[in-house]
Order: structure tokens, then C-alpha cells, then sequence
């Protein structure tokens, strides 16, 4: 059987390894990284291999994604791809995620070749910011603020902001957490493995976003992943820092929105993120 417990220093690349099983077909075990489920970027990140994987294809421009049901830590999923559209420089695929004969994901993804035109981007004011050099790594904050190291990842981040726990945010404020991100371990220089790894990083501990605003209250509440989209707007290797902002700024009938923007270190936003979830409090919590 597969070792499926994935330390900090494992490889980014072995984390997201898929085998095919078809024509149309692959397979992959889920990482587990002692969190009692799959991450939900593991899930979209395969997707984005599996679809790669079926012929030949341009940049990836986006992903959307419904998560249907739990995906099970270190769990077997078989991935099911079906080509939509290949012609006029777009490629678009869908592929249905399952695990125990039941349905997990369904993601559609959207590859396009690069074209000519008008470019624009607006100065974002959020890489007015310390570098990662000039900050405490992960390891050094898990051990300051006192939680465990088993839930790192193969991803290094670097915090910009105020010490866990959190405190709650101004009611009329939109607060965004802010850090930066490289894989412990460099990437091979396959694109297909960029953008996967890419697309992982767009779900990594998108919680964050509801935490800074319920600071405290958090600990009380349940985090589902309800959907998922991401538009990448220009292809990238990842291999230095990239910046990722996060802010979920409304939560209604216990649905909250997360919205993420990643950028490189010279500040070309490289992808935007926008996530619903499901935040509802414990049966209990209050007592």
C-alpha cells in the first residue's frame, strides 16, 4: 500500500502524483496530513494533472469545481475525464472525482493558448509589504504560538500580520490575511505540475479568510468547502515566493465567500480565487 502520510519536507511533486488507469481514466491516493480529510486543493490540483494528461494542451486559464462529498485522507480516488471542446486555441475538459463508488468533485477546466492585445493590470498596494526573507518561517511560528508542526505541509509559507490566535475583525472592515508561499522542495519543470501546484496553493488553509473575521469565535464553528473557481491569469513557474491575499467580507444564512489574489514577488497578479463555504457553529459550542 501507498504511504500515504505526507510530512512538511516530502516533496511537492510527490504529494500530487496520479497513474493512469485508462484511456480517460487515472487514479491517485489522497495526501493525509493528519487534518482527518483530504485537502480540497489535493482534489482539484489531480483534476488539473488528469486533464492535462489526455492529450496535448495549452496554458491552464481556469478551474471550477463543486465539491460534492468529503474526500477521504490517504483515500484511493479514481478520476474520469471527458473532453468538452478542443478547437480555436481552447481546450476544455471535465473530470468527476470518485472514491468508494460514490462521486466526490466535479471540476471543468479550461485551457487556452496565449493571444496578442491590450494588457492591464492595477498596482496592487498589497506588495507594499515585508519580504519573505524578513519573516519568521512557519516551523518558527508553530513553535512561538504553540501549534502542532504535523500540520504543515510541503508548502512554506511566511505570515504578514497579527499572531494566531487571531483577533475577531471590526465589524465594517475588510481585513485580509496575508502571506507568502514557495514549495519546500523545488518543482520539477513540467508546466502541467506548475499549474496543478498552483491551483493547490489557491485552497491552502482558505479558512483563514473567515478566522481573521470571527478571531476567536472560529474555534467554535465547522468549514466546509462548497465550491470552488480559479482564473489564472498568466502562466507561471513556481519557483520563488508568490504572495496570497485572502478576505471573505460577507456571510449570510451560514455561507461565507473567500476571495483570493496571488501574486509574484515583482507584483504580476498571477491568479485570482473565489471560494464558497459552509461556516455554521457546532452543536454545543455554545455551552
Amino acid at each position: 500500500r501507498m504511504e500515504t502520510r505526507i510530512g512538511m519536507n516530502e516533496p511537492l511533486a510527490s504529494f500530487l502524483r496520479i497513474e493512469r488507469a485508462g484511456a480517460d481514466a487515472w487514479t491517485a491516493r489522497l495526501a493525509d496530513l493528519g487534518w482527518g480529510k483530504a485537502l480540497g486543493g489535493d482534489v482539484l490540483a489531480r483534476a488539473v494533472l488528469a486533464a492535462s494528461g489526455t492529450g496535448d494542451t495549452t496554458a491552464l486559464h481556469s478551474l471550477h469545481a463543486y465539491f460534492l462529498r468529503p474526500a477521504p485522507a490517504g483515500g484511493g480516488v479514481l478520476l474520469r475525464v471527458a473532453s468538452l471542446r478542443e478547437d480555436g486555441g481552447r481546450v476544455q475538459r471535465r473530470v468527476a472525482l470518485w472514491a468508494d463508488k460514490r462521486e466526490i468533485c466535479e471540476v471543468m477546466i479550461s485551457f487556452a493558448a496565449t493571444r496578442d492585445g491590450p494588457s492591464y493590470q492595477v498596482t496592487p498596494t498589497a506588495l507594499q509589504l515585508p519580504a519573505p526573507e524578513a519573516l519568521p518561517n512557519d516551523v518558527e511560528l508553530a513553535r512561538a504560538e504553540g501549534w502542532p508542526e504535523l500540520y504543515l505541509s510541503p508548502i512554506e509559507w511566511r505570515r504578514i500580520g497579527p499572531a494566531w490566535p487571531f483577533p475577531r475583525a471590526p465589524e465594517a472592515v475588510s481585513v485580509r490575511w496575508t502571506g507568502w508561499f514557495r514549495p519546500r522542495v523545488p518543482l520539477p519543470a513540467e508546466p502541467q505540475l506548475h499549474a496543478a501546484a498552483l491551483v493547490l496553493l489557491s485552497d491552502h488553509s482558505s479558512h483563514w479568510g473567515v478566522e481573521t473575521r470571527l478571531g476567536p469565535d472560529f474555534p467554535r464553528h465547522d468549514f466546509v468547502s462548497l465550491d470552488h473557481a480559479v482564473w489564472i491569469h498568466r502562466p507561471v513557474r513556481w519557483d520563488d515566493w508568490l504572495l496570497m491575499t485572502t478576505a471573505s467580507d460577507v456571510r449570510h444564512a451560514g455561507r461565507a465567500l473567500i476571495r483570493r489574489e496571488i501574486f509574484t514577488r515583482e507584483g504580476s497578479l498571477v491568479a485570482s480565487v473565489a471560494q464558497e463555504a459552509l461556516v455554521t457553529e457546532r452543536d454545543g459550542a455554545s455551552s
